[in-house]
């Protein structure tokens, strides 16, 4: 066990590197010691609160060399609040950073690979309100509802006046519901209590036509919520679509269940991306940064290289919006989706934009696979969720041994875990991590991996 710190020591720290939650990393004896608002290069007082076998967590007491990256954060409760990790670090400098993540990742998991083929971070022009979507937790604090979020690791409800990366159109919808809620006292939902209505709202806009949704997440049924509604849509007539959703549990990890009503308007809002129509239901994951989507898709279907001859499969495919960037390219291509919500929206959209050799199959990948007549996969498109492809899809990848695989990822641990698994048979040939949700540590990236020519 290691001896060189423990429980209330106030040590002197350089901070070296920037962990995953955007946290300080600096080395103590060689013990890695992680402080949360602490930057890569300043030089810091730590008191440690945390003790463990390899590591060490402490509280940041003093700066005594600051970061020339280091700036006020835009946010008044941003100390509080916890949704945003990053906004105290130069937004540029955070691009580098994010690729830093990155290439940390690979270096614990990957044995070896040309660092040129990491490129720089593909960032945003004007990092601010870029959330096309919101799921916010309603309280009512000193007589009045509010709209916030939890303090990360508590259930301390931090109040919001107007977030910075949200859409203001959300913020705006967000705004005019509390004051309607007291208006028509319809509180917000205490857990503890058991008293008010609504526990959360959950309001998406799309970014490039400018229709609303908004679902109401509720213990049991409101019978009043028409007047609510009423009135909401008066003040946002660009509200389409209005759902009240009874979720009786209220902590799950869907919001979302079977008991779902449309109370207002038509049951999905429409997006367009690159020149193709979306419909999308309240619970149809759609990417919350629509700029960035756009750039994100372009950049699969640039090193997915189609000719059209190609079979070709898009594995957790969503909706599929990879399928309809790529579709003119390829032969066929197998839109492979588990969830019936999204197996919906994404039919619909193909069907809207006249798509006919996208087959949409609402199966897991293996189940999927053992359906399809193709004696040979060509590429294969992943954009799977933070838990990465795993061993499972892996030998199947493996069995099936498709020219190319593109990697949508958006965890580098998992993406550099599942690369080390894959290059035994496949040379990683690019990947480019690309900046999803700016003033958080998240990174996103996409790899491309070509089957070896000796195989």
């Amino acid at each position: 066990m290691q001896k060189h710190v423990k429980l209330n020591d106030v040590i002197n720290l350089d901070i070296k590197r920037m962990g995953i939650n955007g946290e300080g990393i600096g080395y103590y004896e060689k013990l890695a010691i992680f402080v949360d608002k602490a930057l890569p290069g300043e030089n810091v007082d730590v008191e440690i609160t945390e003790v463990y076998e390899n590591r060490a967590v402490g509280n940041l007491k003093n700066i005594n060399k600051k970061s020339k990256n280091r700036i006020e954060a835009f946010c008044p409760v941003y100390e509080q609040c916890g949704g945003c990790q990053t906004q105290h670090f130069n937004y540029h400098a955070m691009l580098g950073q994010k690729k830093d993540i990155l290439l940390k990742s690979l270096d614990r998991y990957v044995k070896s690979y040309p660092i040129g083929i990491v490129k720089p971070t593909v960032g945003m022009e004007n990092p601010m309100h870029y959330r096309n979507k919101a799921t916010l937790p309603l309280r009512k604090v000193n007589g009045k509802n509010r709209f916030g979020m939890y303090q990360r690791g508590s259930n301390h409800f931090v109040p919001i006046e107007d977030c910075g990366v949200q859409h203001q159109k959300i913020n705006e919808v967000f705004s005019t519901l509390v004051g309607l809620m007291d208006k028509h006292a319809i509180d917000a939902y205490d857990k503890k209590t058991k008293k008010g209505f609504i526990s959360h709202a959950v309001v998406r806009i799309t970014q490039n036509l400018g229709e609303m949704q908004v679902s109401f997440i509720v213990p049991k049924r409101v019978s009043n919520i028409d007047v609510l509604i009423k009135d909401l849509v008066e003040f946002h007539p660009e509200i389409k679509s209005v759902y009240e959703v009874v979720n009786k549990e209220d902590d799950a990890q869907s919001f979302f269940t079977d008991e779902s009503y449309l109370l207002y308007g038509k049951d999905m809002i429409n997006e367009m991306l690159d020149g193709k129509s979306y419909s999308l239901k309240p619970e149809a994951f759609f990417q919350l940064n629509t700029y960035q989507a756009d750039k994100f898709y372009q950049k699969m279907k640039t090193l997915s290289n189609l000719s059209g001859n190609e079979i070709v499969i898009d594995a957790y495919a969503g909706i599929a919006p990879i399928s309809h960037y790529i579709y003119k390219e390829a032969k066929k291509v197998y839109a492979i989706e588990i969830n019936k919500d999204a197996v919906e929206s994404a039919k619909n959209s193909l069907k809207l934009n006249g798509i006919n050799n996208v087959e949409v199959i609402q199966k897991d990948f293996k189940k999927a696979l053992e359906t399809l007549n193709e004696k040979s996969i060509d590429v294969m498109l992943f954009d799977p969720p933070r838990t990465g492809l795993g061993s499972e899809t892996i030998k199947l990848i493996k069995k099936y041994k498709p020219k190319r695989l593109v990697y949508g990822s958006c965890n580098p641990s998992t993406l550099a875990k599942d690369l080390s698994e894959l290059t035994s048979l496949y040379e990683i040939k690019e990947i480019t991590p690309f900046d999803m949700f700016p003033y958080t540590s998240l990174v996103e990236s996409i790899s491309l991996l070509e089957l070896k020519t000796a195989l």
